[in-house]
């Protein structure tokens, strides 16, 4: 078993998971082994500055939407960067008392050095904003919709979830719950036998003539041979009689 399988079943032994399938934690478990190789490729992090990587990383990774090999590469170079920015400030700060309140020329070039470099990598990454987009609202609009985006299609930010039983193949919908401390966990209201899309209230309320056969093509986006598919394969007497009932 490699360490993304392992890592998927550590994950669905969590409270927090339970009820989740394999695909549904893999975005997950990719994502943490992701930020763990970032992490571990670092070459001049110590033992000590480990937290502070952590931190840049969780900071960087939530600024911007960072995808290819390339981005995350530049990544791992702006965290080393920071790192060695770090320790020269501490270093400064030493020699600053030592030499009556004098700065060495030669570490203050590299300071200088290194901070331009760590700049114009923040800005390949989208981690700046450059003075001609400072003012571009539409820009700033598309950066937010897309840290948006990224946000909530993380497993762990989504409040519904679907998934297919494994045994019976019927469909599932969890609802995330913030007044309960367990998920609610419900019929798929748009799936049934074989996958077919379907919404029986849609259907319910056509039978009722609540709504017409063209309202409910314009609502799932069919054509009304696929309306007269379902009424004819999947009666909705039941459903009907205890609508009645309550």
């Amino acid at each position: 078993m490699d360490e993304l399988e392992k890592l998927i079943t550590r994950l669905m032994s969590l409270k927090q998971n339970k009820g989740k399938t394999r695909e549904d934690i893999k975005p997950q478990a990719k994502e943490i082994l992701e930020r763990k190789e970032i992490l571990g490729s670092l070459s001049f992090c110590l033992e000590e500055e480990k937290k502070f990587a952590a931190n840049l990383l969780e900071k960087y990774l939530a600024e911007s939407a960072i995808e290819s090999f390339t981005d995350k590469d530049t990544l791992r170079q702006l965290i080393d960067l920071e790192i060695v920015v770090e320790r020269i400030k501490k270093l400064l700060n030493i020699e600053y008392e030592k030499a009556n309140k004098a700065i060495p020329e030669d570490m203050l070039k590299h300071l200088i050095s290194f901070n331009s470099q760590i700049i114009e990598m923040k800005e390949s990454l989208g981690l700046t904003q450059r003075k001609d987009e400072k003012n571009d609202t539409v820009k700033t609009i598309e950066n937010l919709l897309e840290r948006f985006h990224k946000h909530i299609n993380k497993p762990e930010n989504r409040s519904n979830y679907e998934f297919q039983c494994p045994n019976c193949l019927e469909m599932f919908l969890i609802r995330r719950r913030l007044d309960k401390e367990k998920d609610e966990v419900v019929g798929h209201p748009w799936f049934i036998e074989g996958g077919v899309l379907f919404n029986k209230e849609i259907f319910i309320d056509l039978d009722l003539g609540k709504i017409s056969v063209d309202q409910v093509v314009r609502y799932l986006n069919a054509t009304p041979d696929y309306i007269k598919w379902i009424l004819a394969n999947y009666p909705l007497n039941e459903d009907k009689e205890e609508d009645n009932e309550e």
